[in-house]
């Protein structure tokens, strides 16, 4: 009965692996400025002032567009860097 249930458990949780990963895979790479802005912490004025000078963005139809795992690495570096 023991083996089973754990059998089980180990399925469910392998599953609920997979819809993370899914879920991961979805998500939406690139932001706007309003929605990186707000994912930093930070006001979409500041955010133009070092757009480009410390943080990495591209320019799209005219708008600049922010990777999120740019944004990350920013927060990484800074951190590290004790800013």
């Amino acid at each position: 009965m023991a083996r089973q249930l754990r059998a089980l458990l180990d399925g469910v949780a392998d599953a609920i692996a997979v819809r993370v990963d899914r879920a991961k895979e979805s998500e939406q790479r690139l932001m706007d400025i309003g929605d990186a802005a707000k994912y930093l912490g930070m006001s979409t004025h500041a955010l133009r002032h070092k757009a480009g000078a410390g943080i990495p963005c591209v320019r799209i139809d005219d708008k600049l567009r922010f990777d999120k795992r740019d944004l990350d690495n920013c927060v990484d570096r800074a951190k590290r860097q004790g800013v």
